[in-house]
């Protein structure tokens, strides 16, 4: 059994208080018309680091990213399971120019994010303390 690796980034913009949330197309394969993190597969040969500031350019047009800490790792059960490895980062850019893959952003405090995000993550988000971070916990 092969399991895929995927690199998640929690993009945390301190000035704003604020994280990123993207929404995929409503035309979108995985996931359409949802809201969710940066990140995506790690591709061959890349470091997850690597593989986060890829995705985060490709995704946001967000190039200056500090990755900080993991905020949580998480197995999703797919057909096959797939490995989900959460970062916490920091920007400071507030300008977001989105891929194909997307149709919008916002950038979210902690009641956006709970009525925008899929019930799955709100609960990774509550087991792993991320709202800690737009309450002044680190």
């Amino acid at each position: 059994m092969i399991a895929k690796i995927i690199v998640k980034c929690i993009i945390y913009n301190k000035k704003l208080n604020r994280f990123l949330l993207i929404k995929r197309c409503e035309s979108d394969d995985t996931g359409a018309d949802t809201w969710e993190n940066a990140g995506g597969n790690i591709e061959n040969g890349e470091t997850p680091e690597e593989a986060i500031k890829r995705e985060v350019r490709e995704e946001t047009g967000i190039t200056d990213i500090r990755i900080g800490k993991i905020a949580y790792v998480a197995i999703l059960n797919h057909e096959l399971p797939d490995l989900l490895i959460v970062y916490l980062c920091e920007t400071d850019e507030k300008d977001v120019r989105l891929s194909f893959e997307h149709s919008s952003f916002v950038w979210a405090d902690e009641q956006q994010c709970r009525s925008l995000l899929p019930t799955e993550i709100i609960s990774d988000f509550e087991k792993n303390n991320v709202f800690d971070i737009l309450k002044g916990g680190t």
